[in-house]
């Protein structure tokens, strides 16, 4: 069985720390979500994820950048074995994150998840499809767009 953790969302409706690092000992894998709910930034969750189980032990490290990067990319919880490697045959689902910015500049191309936000993400490929490039994403002003969307609602 999976399990979904959105920790940002979690901190702020003051709903505790998961079990995650215990979930994932017993070999249960971890997934990570992001939801408007706090803010929408995968990075920050997984960052929340590793910072929650600082606070909670008292100890550094608890899931290594790689783990994150596994929890991150959901591809186990959505049943898609054949995503999150490069290979003959697999889905060509890649996300390239800038490591010059004022968060990733210097950061250690390994332990870059633990330093980027949303705002580095340079270049998104889904099923072989480039969806973002360069920073902007195929359909345009994403933010805008969703304003727009939302705006109706409030009325």
């Amino acid at each position: 069985m999976d399990f979904c953790f959105c920790p940002t969302t979690e901190r702020d409706l003051a709903d505790g720390i998961g079990p995650a690092r215990a979930l994932l000992d017993a070999g249960s894998p971890i997934t990570l979500g992001t939801d408007q709910h706090a803010m929408i930034d995968p990075f920050e969750e997984a960052r929340a994820l590793e910072m929650d189980e600082r606070l909670a032990t008292g100890q550094r490290g608890r899931f290594t950048p790689d783990q994150l990067v596994t929890a991150l990319t959901g591809q186990h919880a959505l049943g898609w074995h054949d995503a999150g490697r490069i290979a003959p045959g697999a889905r060509a689902d890649l996300v390239a994150v800038r490591l010059d910015t004022v968060r990733t500049a210097g950061a250690d191309p390994t332990q870059a998840i633990l330093a980027a936000g949303a705002p580095d993400v340079d270049t998104v490929v889904v099923d072989g499809r480039m969806i973002v490039s360069g920073g902007r994403h195929v359909l345009g002003d994403i933010g805008g767009l969703l304003h727009g969307a939302i705006a109706p609602l409030w009325s």
